[in-house]
């Protein structure tokens, strides 16, 4: 009597596709990498220009990789998406910068402490110190901002309350954080979801993610100089690389997505180059 075997196809496919899109291997990565050194510094790129300039250097480069492939170039800071579908090479003298925040040592304590009690929580740490760069009028109290995800925001308080007794606030409102609110002082809230995550760590705040909050964060417009906010934000633009896409998408999740675009394009005078 002969024996059949029956093959699951939706599991045999699944198999095929894993192993097809299991990652670019680092020889393909650094073909492309050179590849895009060598192009113009204003050039814009879209997905099909990324994928053929990959089957070029490595004709046997398969387009199911191309995703893996825009990922790592994006995390390795090769290319930065500054809009839909359009990536663009960092470097170069009159290229931005990607924005990268530097903690405090307060903040930083804040930080570690997180990272060991709450591993896989979900949070952002941020200080309202950052904003001085772009604004004259500068914020002479720092704030530690921790945005905890919604399960998870009256655990890390209590915690923290313990290290941080009589300098932390949970959720306060405008007149709580005039009256208690002090240097350094600790701000937990909850995290927005779909909050942009930063780089390298997610945990780092992004700057879309602190464009649309100037915008949305009733407690954080009473810090700043709310006259010198077009001046802040065409500065943000200039200096550094702003993901639209990201800042729109959280905009719109914060119900500022119209309020922004007009601010950013009739008072700021940014270039806006993704549909609204």
């Amino acid at each position: 009597m002969k024996a059949y075997v029956t093959l699951d196809l939706t599991k045999t496919a699944k198999i095929l596709k894993s192993a097809d899109t299991v990652g670019v291997t680092h020889m393909e990565y650094q073909k492309v990498k050179q590849a895009i050194e060598r192009i113009p510094e204003d050039c814009i790129l879209n997905r099909q220009e990324v994928l053929k300039l990959a089957m070029d250097v490595d004709w046997g480069f398969k387009e199911t990789l191309l995703r893996n492939l825009l990922q790592k170039l994006l995390d390795e800071g090769d290319l930065i998406r500054i809009g839909r579908n359009q990536y663009q090479k960092i470097g170069g003298k009159n290229c931005k910068e990607r924005y990268r925040n530097q903690y405090s040592q307060e903040a930083q304590l804040v930080v570690d402490f997180m990272k060991k009690k709450y591993p896989l929580l979900d949070y952002r740490v941020w200080e309202i110190k950052w904003l001085n760069e772009f604004w004259n009028h500068q914020i002479a109290q720092n704030k530690i901002f921790v945005e905890v995800e919604r399960m998870g925001c009256d655990f890390v308080y209590t915690e923290l309350s313990e290290e941080y007794t009589g300098n932390i606030l949970l959720r306060p409102n405008e007149k709580e954080l005039y009256r208690y609110g002090g240097m350094n002082t600790i701000i937990v809230d909850r995290l927005v979801s779909e909050s942009p995550k930063g780089n390298p760590e997610k945990y780092n705040t992004p700057l879309e993610k602190l464009i649309v909050d100037l915008f949305a964060n009733k407690n954080l417009k009473e810090m700043v100089h709310i006259g010198e906010y077009a001046e802040a934000m065409a500065e943000m633009f200039d200096k550094y690389y702003v993901d639209q896409i990201k800042l729109f998408r959280y905009a719109a999740r914060r119900n500022r997505k119209e309020e922004i675009y007009h601010f950013l394009k009739e008072q700021a005078g940014v270039e806006i180059i993704t549909e609204r």
